[in-house]
């Protein structure tokens, strides 16, 4: 049998070596990436699910108003209506630094008039916060149809999230 020689046996090693450390760089390389893929995936799903919460509350604020607003008139009805208005319109800003395209949603849906011209800011700030008028069946179902709204609001987020 031939002998091998310790150059050659060296070499081989020194091959392999080389082999091994560059696998070891390209998957630290790889598990980098990966960490990071894992990072922006969290920071994505943990803004998603404030989004949500913020909506939830959204609605809920706007529910709020809606049986605050069905209740007789008192001064303290009147404080609570400018409470939620407040909440309301903080919500709003929230959800718009999370997600500027729903943000932009909320604020038309905040802001946008119906065919007589009421939008939530005139009749929950103006009509019911403001000069404390009671709730009739034009505001009732006005604040039902926004209702509905926010409803189609929160079903993007959730196709936003899903996605």
């Amino acid at each position: 049998m031939p002998e091998i020689e310790p150059d050659w046996v060296s070499a081989g090693a020194t091959v392999f070596a080389g082999l091994a450390t560059l696998a070891a760089a390209v998957s630290a390389c790889l598990a980098y990436k990966l960490q990071q893929a894992i990072a922006r995936s969290r920071q994505q799903l943990l803004k998603g699910d404030n989004l949500l919460k913020n909506i939830q509350l959204l609605i809920a604020t706007f529910a709020d108003i809606h049986a605050t607003a069905k209740q007789d008139w008192s001064p303290e009805r009147t404080e609570k209506l400018r409470s939620l208005d407040e909440r309301l319109r903080y919500t709003e800003k929230v959800i718009k630094s999370l997600n500027p395209r729903i943000g932009a949603q909320v604020e038309k849906w905040r802001v946008s008039q119906d065919s007589k011209g009421d939008s939530v800011i005139r009749v929950v700030s103006f009509i019911l916060g403001g000069t404390g008028a009671i709730i009739g069946g034009k505001y009732d179902d006005f604040l039902f149809s926004k209702s509905a709204e926010l409803r189609g609001i929160q079903d993007d987020v959730f196709n936003e999230i899903s996605a």
